[in-house]
């Protein structure tokens, strides 16, 4: 439970640190919150581990209970540069297989 603590502050951390190399207008929480639900969505999606309504819906579900509405998403998921934070972030991660891999 500490390894898997420590492990979601660093990739926190991650994100926020690339989020900083990007200009977004909405705050860094969201922008976290957001490329972390949405890449886990996309990875779970890609690996065919879940059919994408599923995926994107537990990504929904997941940000709405962190307060983070729709109008949060969309401005977060349509800023220039966010496919890219993204790549990165799943890159960081392992790639999408290794990505479920640590939802699991």
């Amino acid at each position: 439970m500490v390894q898997r603590a420590a492990t979601t502050a660093l990739v926190v951390l991650s994100v926020s640190s690339l989020v900083q190399q990007a200009s977004f207008a909405a705050s860094e929480r969201t922008t976290a919150l957001v490329t972390i639900a949405e890449a886990n969505a996309r990875c779970l999606i890609e690996t065919k581990q879940m059919r994408p309504a599923q995926a994107q819906d537990i990504a929904n579900r997941f940000l709405l209970s962190k307060g983070v509405s729709d109008t949060d998403r969309d401005e977060v998921k349509t800023t220039p540069g966010y496919d890219d934070l993204m790549r990165s972030y799943i890159d960081q991660q392992g790639g999408c297989k290794d990505l479920v891999r640590k939802l699991r």
